[in-house]
């Protein structure tokens, strides 16, 4: 799934609940995003976007909430717990302040771009970034990475504040940069799977072809030799080669 088409998909349907007062159907999104052929789990991390930015999705039951009245929820690892208990501790030291001063911190930074002002707003959302991290959890991504992308995504938003759309109040744009910078944090990391498991299918795949060429030949094979076998250039077998660590073949000898 290319990036950039997901996040201006993204962008689009927020526009579109915006226009239907906050609210779409199941079906709708669904049919949104029909031509990137998604998988329910991706589905589920834009229901979540969509939740973060107060849109009620009709006819959507989170699949996660369903499953946890049949099981508790997967404890926090040993490295998560370490984590929250000193980030929360962190937290905790902070003096919060209400939403109306929060509201004319952004002012300050939509108006002035106040240095002082995007560092107080960060720290006091520090908290809300905690709480979605909780949402995404369960996608394979540490509590503490999920954290460290929300702040970046936090952030990077304060730089664009002023350029939110209209009816978007400054405090939910915020909110929803840091779930759609959660979002693309799970994708990455699963693109990153995905692409481990091919090349990991690749190598196999060389290794049993090496297997029956040289069981054929009765003897080891070059690199060439390998490549016509397999119709593919010989500068692929060899990269896939290095990335196995090893060299299963003999070059041809050269003639002195």
């Amino acid at each position: 799934m290319n990036r950039e088409e997901f996040q201006q998909k993204l962008a689009e349907l927020g526009g579109l609940a915006e226009k239907n007062g906050n609210r779409l159907t199941g079906d709708r999104v669904r049919d949104f995003f029909k031509s990137m052929e998604l998988t329910e789990e991706q589905y589920e991390l834009i229901f979540a976007y969509l939740a973060s930015r107060r849109v009620v999705v009709e006819g959507y039951v989170p699949v996660q909430r369903e499953e946890e009245k049949q099981k508790p929820e997967l404890p926090l690892s040993e490295e998560e717990k370490s984590f929250l208990k000193s980030y929360q501790a962190d937290l905790d030291r902070l003096e919060r302040l209400e939403e109306e001063e929060l509201l004319k911190l952004c002012r300050r930074v939509e108006e002035t771009g106040d240095g002082f002002a995007k560092a107080k707003l960060t720290e006091q959302l520090l908290p809300e970034v905690l709480r979605l991290a909780h949402d995404f959890r369960g996608r394979e991504v540490l509590l503490s990475d999920l954290v460290q992308e929300g702040n970046i995504g936090l952030m990077l938003a304060m730089e664009t504040l002023g350029l939110r759309e209209p009816g978007n109040s400054p405090l939910q744009y915020l909110r929803q940069e840091v779930c759609r910078a959660m979002i693309q944090a799970v994708e990455d990391d699963r693109a990153e799977k995905e692409a481990g498991s091919l090349i990991a299918e690749r190598l196999n795949h060389l290794r049993d072809e090496i297997k029956k060429l040289t069981d054929e030949l009765e003897r080891k094979v070059s690199v060439e030799e390998l490549a016509v076998y397999m119709d593919m250039p010989v500068e692929e077998v060899e990269n896939l080669l290095k990335l196995a660590g090893e060299t299963p073949y003999d070059e041809p000898e050269k003639e002195t």
